[in-house]
């Protein structure tokens, strides 16, 4: 035994080629599948995360969005209801609208004038207008207004008609129906997740109608809504075949040529409660 010679002291081979101490191995593996699986792990609850915030975020937007297309349902069932009370008189009409997250109540004053423009305005004697105060819907992101028969919907400070108006013109006659709506109770504004019941009354002052004839050398016969929809009126009225003068259009006023000989301006007044 020349080549091995075993130690008496340590009970163990001395001489020879000893097995290498693979720990080092075993633990360096063991590290690498703790961090592989940390970062799978990771890699999977991001993902998660960031799914559920987008899927949420795109699922509140549509559920937004069909609050306030079904408040545009509900105000166009109204238009036709408030124009039942001008063409049959009934006395009085009502809607309900699902408010969902946002408030209903009166706007700004809106102003519609009919007459005869001698170049610098409306001839004093010569003109009429009426004033109201129009149904306003809003939302954290859109309003959805009723005014004057047509309903509009304004999101980004741009407005949109969604319905014709009820203006009617030919070349010998206009005729400009206007249901001019106004507070009728104390409350002039509700809010809160629930139904609620709009009551159209037939204001006492009835249905006034004032009619004008282009008789005067001239004047012209023209049309003027000052309203913060200016621009949804503009492109409705374009859009329905009148002549939208530009040179006197600002952001809150709209003004109409009109070529007819004779125009009118009927005027029905509807007070409004919230029940």
């Amino acid at each position: 035994m020349t080549d091995r010679i075993r130690s008496t002291t340590a009970g163990r081979l001395t001489g020879g080629t000893a097995p290498p101490d693979r720990r080092f191995g075993v633990d360096q593996r063991a590290v690498s599948e703790t961090l592989g699986y940390i970062l799978v792990f990771s890699l999977v609850i991001l993902t998660i995360s960031t799914v559920s915030v987008v899927g949420f975020t795109g699922l509140e937007d549509r559920q937004a969005a069909e609050e306030v297309t079904n408040v545009e349902r509900a105000l166009d069932v109204l238009r036709d209801n408030f124009a039942d009370l001008r063409r049959y008189e009934d006395p009085s009409r009502a809607t309900e609208v699902r408010l969902a997250s946002g408030t209903l109540g009166t706007g700004d004053s809106v102003r519609i004038t009919l007459g005869q423009w001698d170049g610098g305005g409306f001839v004093n004697d010569r003109q009429t207008n009426v004033s109201f105060e129009p149904l306003v819907y809003r939302s954290d992101r859109s309003r959805v207004v009723y005014e004057a028969g047509v309903v509009f919907r304004s999101d980004d400070g741009r407005s949109i008609a969604r319905s014709s108006t009820p203006f009617v013109a030919s070349d010998d006659r206009a005729v400009v129906p206007v249901v001019a709506t106004h507070p009728g109770g104390e409350t002039t504004a509700v809010g809160g997740d629930r139904t609620v019941l709009v009551v159209g009354e037939r204001d006492p002052r009835g249905i006034k109608k004032s009619v004008f004839n282009s008789t005067v050398a001239g004047d012209d016969l023209r049309l003027q809504i000052e309203s913060p929809r200016a621009d949804g009126w503009a492109r409705q009225l374009a859009a329905d075949g009148f002549n939208v003068n530009e040179t006197l259009r600002t952001d809150t006023r709209v003004v109409v040529d009109l070529a007819a000989d004779r125009a009118s301006l009927p005027e029905s007044h509807v007070d409004v409660q919230f029940r």
